[in-house]
């Protein structure tokens, strides 16, 4: 039986960027990985979509080009070749990643790993044992037994599409859903939403979830939400999606149906019961902020914990793991974790909304700035709002949300921000903390929050003064 110091299962974002971190530090490590390294983000996820974004925003900037007369017509989508664009960004992420697990001298073990006791993985008819043993497992499309779901698609396979379809309802208006509907739309799909709670993304703000919304239904995308699935049909070569609406049956018929009701933690290979492992309510592996479970040597990192599914949070998770294999202490922090679902517009956003300040305690102020008052947004034809979020009593910022063109680029500069002022976030018990808290003010005490990009951002100062009347 092969010894290591650390054994790795799962080769996505936080699996591969922890194994090579581990490698580098001299540690004898092992990855596992059973499909492809890189995992959902790289090969059927966040990158992938990212790409089909990308090209559906350029899609939208060129009508409306052709819209002003500026340019005469936009040509014709080919379909097929952003496919094969999208397949061959991602083959170059993975092959890089390849190429660093292969120079650190990471051992990379093809095939579905399984944990048994005592911190032994076996794998493809062999077993290895390791010093440590960090479960990188991710997540998985859910799917919602409604009758006929067998006709629906899920992420992957919207991803994988070869031709694009006239009509698709999306099951979901949480951030898979909504990214793959605006991208499908400015490709010229006819999207309908189908969202059970009455409002989509529920964790950000309201109001820039309005924006957001109102700018999608510009796309063409209808939008149903307190709606409940109810089947799916076969209706000839269509498909037709019934749901219930404000108590009456309603239905639409489309070409394919898109089931993103969000994600589960995968737990293929561990036998949570059978180790011991401890799980929540949620079947996610509990973890401390040193990302340990509760079994010696045994650590967790990724979706498979819950939080936040982001590929940076996965990063993070791995870089407190290690430190702990290396006796140093750096948990995971609480910092404000920047978010961001790449829509058309795109939503960004960085700390508290009203709603979870309040019920941290807070008494909090919202303040806005529209995208229209700046004078490189309209040269550049973006649309957008930012909305602040801050505390009445200190005048302390305590969120930030920015829906328009550039928000990912400006929410690292917010994250700075709020991290300068001490704000700490805890986001899976919906808290924040404080070290000291300071309040940035000028001669005259008026408090001001500064996002100063350049030319492909836009320059706010909000004065929160304003805000606390």
């Amino acid at each position: 039986m092969e010894a290591f110091d650390i054994l790795v299962i799962g080769g996505g974002p936080g699996g591969y960027s922890l194994a090579i971190a581990a490698a580098r530090k001299g540690l004898k490590t092992a990855l596992f990985e059973k499909e492809h390294l890189g995992g959902t983000c790289l090969n059927i996820g966040c990158i992938p979509t990212k790409y089909l974004v990308d090209k559906a925003s350029t899609m939208r900037k060129l009508r409306g080009l052709v819209k002003k007369e500026i340019l005469t017509e936009t040509g014709s989508l080919n379909y097929p070749q952003v496919q094969q664009g999208k397949s061959e960004v991602s083959a170059k992420l993975v092959n890089g990643v390849r190429f660093l697990l292969k120079k650190c001298g990471v051992t990379v073990i093809t095939g579905e790993a399984s944990l048994k006791p005592d911190r032994v993985v076996e794998c493809g008819g062999e077993a290895y044992t390791g010093k440590n043993a960090v479960i990188a497992t991710g997540s998985v499309p859910m799917m919602i037994p409604v009758p006929g779901h067998e006709y629906c698609i899920d992420s992957t396979g919207a991803l994988a599409l070869t031709e694009l379809p006239a009509s698709m309802v999306v099951m979901g208006g949480g951030v898979i859903g909504l990214e793959l509907a605006c991208a499908f739309a400015a490709f010229g799909t006819k999207i309908t939403v189908v969202e059970m709670l009455q409002e989509l993304l529920p964790r950000e703000q309201k109001e820039a979830v309005r924006v957001l919304t109102r700018e999608m239904k510009k796309l063409g995308i209808s939008m149903k939400t307190g709606a409940k699935m109810l089947r799916i049909e076969k209706n000839g070569e269509m498909l037709r999606a019934v749901y219930e609406l404000k108590g009456a049956e309603e239905a639409v018929d489309c070409e394919q149906v898109l089931m993103a009701a969000g994600r589960r933690t995968n737990l293929s290979g561990i036998d949570a019961q059978a180790l011991g492992l401890a799980l929540d309510q949620k079947k996610c592996i509990v973890v401390d902020d040193h990302m340990r479970t509760n079994l010696p040597g045994v650590y967790a990192i990724g979706d498979v914990v819950g939080g936040y599914q982001l590929a940076h949070a996965a990063y993070a998770e791995g870089e407190a793991a290690l430190a702990d294999i290396l006796g140093e202490d750096k948990p995971y922090g609480t910092m404000p974790v920047p978010v961001c679902t790449y829509t058309l517009p795109v939503l960004a956003s960085v700390g508290l909304t009203t709603e979870a300040a309040e019920a941290a305690g807070y008494e909090p102020v919202l303040g806005a700035f529209d995208y229209g008052a700046n004078g490189m947004a309209l040269a550049e034809g973006a649309v957008g709002r930012v909305f602040v979020v801050a505390d009445k009593n200190t005048t302390k910022t305590l969120g930030v949300s920015i829906v328009g063109e550039n928000s990912a680029e400006m929410r690292l500069g917010v994250a700075k921000e709020l991290e300068w002022l001490g704000v700490k976030i805890d986001e899976k018990a919906n808290e924040v903390r404080s070290d000291e808290p300071r309040v940035i003010s000028t001669d005259d005490s008026k408090v001001k929050v500064l996002v100063v990009p350049t030319n492909e951002e836009l320059m706010i100062a909000l004065d929160v003064e304003a805000l606390l009347g």
